[in-house]
This record gives structure tokens, C-alpha cells and sequence, in this order.
């Protein structure tokens, strides 16, 4: 008998992510992205389940055709909302599935596990990275790791893993206050580097010695993209720019701000024949430096960059737990560029990282 999984979609999660709006929980606009990132997942996938989806947005469109064994539920419409999202699980659970797996973010992940405890099941869950932040632990590192992830577990060579689902409030959020916690603790499955652990919170250190580095080697005649993250926006203010969004993405010709909270859309339009340079911070924890609160700063920015244009700065404490950098464009040919970089962790001092693979040879 083939094992039953369990394959949901939120197709409008990340719809605001590379306009800079920080969540969807509240938007009805389909993300042009989510059909691309599932056929990614798909192409690594196992094809010897019996896939159980809702209708139309929420599944069928995006499994059908591609020779995937599944039956349909009886939920799902072309607007969809959490409520199909909890009676597809409910659906699931009554069928037996072993696993549900998912494209959304972290609030795709809530409403989940939310329905899973009121029923009062463990189940594992696995997601398909789609959404803005993703902070929770059952992401995998992309989508293609996800169809790995599952393989692995139908060939009953992943372990299972207790991890917390993570959130913001996403009003907060966009108005540039940062508060997360968690929410439920869920089950997951884990093999190598292609998992993903939750976001962590490590202290603070004076960064004064990154940011006069930055600052005194910055060249007047190139583009600046800054990132998110309290160090990075430590530059900015050395710069002498108080106002600082730490959640937003920033584009400067030099020392000069030419535009605050730009979208991916502004960065394509406004950075042109010039040098270009993109200055990040990983997330604590997970390692990200591109795909996760940040997607503003697309795949065709990052590729006019390159490796010698993208400026890595995070404290040492931040590193130390972190077991190697993430990528997360959003194109799977730009990831494939970087396999290590050099991190500034102060006054022109650096510490060497290498990029995780995002599908791991595990035979």
C-alpha cells in the first residue's frame, strides 16, 4: 500500500515579499512565485505516495499533470482562506496520511498546527519555503530540499524532530517593531543540511568596529543595497541616518540615501550601470543571508553584485551558531554561485563561512 501524504498550498503567501511588505496574513493577492517554487519541490519529490489535496489553488493546480499519483478533497476554491487551510487538515488526519506537507510561511505553518492540536494528533509537517520571514523550524532550506526532505522520509531515511513554529505580529512588523515567539511546538523531519532550524535570538555586540570599517571603505561612485538586521542598520546610522526601518531594505549612491524601504522592483529599475554592493546580516540561528525578510533584494540584484559585492557583516557571537550561510534568492542557478564567503566581524577582521548545499548527497 503506498503511504499517504498529505500536500496543501497557500497561494498567497509571500505575495508582498519582494514589494517589501513584511506578511500576507492579511492580502488576497496570488504570488506569482508560488507556482515556480512548488515545481521545484516537485522535480525532487517522491513519486511512489498517494498524495492527498484540496481543489483548484490550494493543491490541484499545481500537482496536476505532472504524474504524481493524488486524490482530491472536498475543500478548496479559487479565493481560499485559514479555515480551508484547517478543514484540509482535519480531511487529511480522517485519511491516514503520514505526513503534510506545505507551501506557505509561517502562518500557513499556525493554522496547521493549530487544527492538528485541537484534533489532538502529532503529525509531521514539512514546508515548502514560499512565504516573507519563515522563522519556524519545519521550513527546509528550499524547495527542491523540501522534495528531498520527503524522499528521504518515505524511504524512512529522515529522523523526526520536535521544533517550534515561530511568528510575528505582522501589524508590528510593518511598522517596523520586531516581536516573535512561539507558538506551538510541532513535529518535523530532519537530514543533514537540508533542514533549517528555527530563528534564534543571540546578545547583541558592540559593532562599532564593523560599521567605521564599512563606512571608511565605502566608495562614492557604486550603489549600496542595505538589508535588514540591527547591525546593518548601525552602518546606516554612522552614515548619519537615524530613522532607520530595521526591517526594510535601503538603496544608497555612496554615503547619500537615495531611497528608503525600496521594493525589488525600485532596486531594478534605480541601480544601473554602476557597482553595486549588497550589505547583510545573517539571521540568528538559521544562517540566511538572502530568501528569508529580505526578498526586496532578488535574484538579478544579488547576480549584478557577485560574491565580491556582497558585504557579509554579523557579530562572532552570531556565527558561533550558526553551522554554515543560506541561499534563498529565489533562482536556484544564482545560489548555485556562492559556496563560501568572508563575514566582517569587525574592524576589518573576518571570519571565513561556507554556503550550505542546499541538496545533500546522504547515500
Amino acid at each position: 500500500m503506498s503511504l499517504k501524504v498529505g500536500f496543501l498550498v497557500n497561494p498567497y503567501a509571500g505575495s508582498g515579499s519582494r514589494t517589501g511588505e513584511k506578511g500576507s496574513d492579511s492580502k488576497r493577492t496570488m504570488n506569482p512565485e508560488v507556482p515556480e517554487r512548488i515545481s521545484r519541490f516537485f522535480r525532487h519529490a517522491p513519486r511512489s505516495p498517494l498524495y492527498f489535496t484540496p481543489r483548484l489553488n490550494m493543491g490541484e493546480n499545481y500537482i496536476k499533470g505532472l504524474g504524481f499519483n493524488f486524490n482530491l478533497l472536498d475543500v478548496g476554491r479559487e479565493e481560499t482562506s485559514a479555515e480551508d487551510t484547517r478543514k484540509a487538515v482535519r480531511m487529511m488526519v480522517e485519511l491516514g496520511v503520514s505526513i503534510i506537507t506545505f507551501a506557505g510561511g509561517d502562518g500557513t505553518a499556525r493554522d496547521i498546527c493549530s487544527e492538528l492540536s485541537e484534533i489532538g494528533v502529532d503529525l509531521p509537517i514539512l514546508g515548502i519555503p514560499t512565504g516573507v520571514k519563515m522563522h519556524s523550524g519545519v521550513f527546509a532550506q528550499t524547495p527542491e530540499a523540501s522534495g528531498r526532505l520527503l524522499s528521504l522520509f518515505v524511504e524512512g531515511r529522515a529522523k523526526e524532530d520536535i521544533t517550534d513554529v515561530l511568528d510575528v505580529d505582522e501589524e508590528a512588523y510593518k511598522e517596523g517593531i520586531y516581536k516573535v515567539k512561539s507558538y506551538f511546538k510541532a513535529l518535523t523531519i530532519r537530514a543533514d543540511t537540508l533542514s533549517v532550524p528555527p530563528k534564534s535570538e543571540v546578545p547583541i555586540e558592540d559593532v562599532e568596529g564593523i560599521a567605521e570599517f564599512v563606512t571608511e571603505n565605502i566608495r562614492e561612485d557604486a550603489y549600496y543595497v542595505f538589508g535588514t538586521g540591527l547591525t546593518v542598520k548601525k552602518i546606516e546610522k554612522r552614515l548619519g541616518y537615524n530613522d532607520v526601518n530595521y526591517l526594510g531594505v535601503d538603496l544608497f549612491l555612496g554615503k547619500e540615501l537615495l531611497k528608503k524601504n525600496v521594493s525589488y522592483f525600485d532596486l531594478l529599475s534605480m541601480v544601473n550601470d554602476r557597482r553595486v554592493f549588497i550589505i547583510v546580516t545573517p539571521i540568528g540561528g538559521q544562517g540566511f543571508i538572502f530568501g528569508r525578510g529580505n526578498q526586496e533584494i532578488g535574484p538579478e540584484i544579488v547576480r549584478r553584485a557577485g560574491k565580491e559585492g556582497i558585504i557579509i557583516v554579523s557579530s562572532r557571537a552570531k556565527l558561533d551558531n550558526i553551522p554554515c550561510l543560506r541561499v534563498d534568492s529565489g533562482d536556484p542557478q544564482v545560489d548555485e554561485l556562492f559556496t563560501s564567503f568572508r563575514v566582517l566581524i569587525g574592524y576589518n577582521e573576518f571570519f571565513s563561512m561556507k554556503v550550505c548545499k542546499s541538496i545533500t548527497s546522504l547515500e
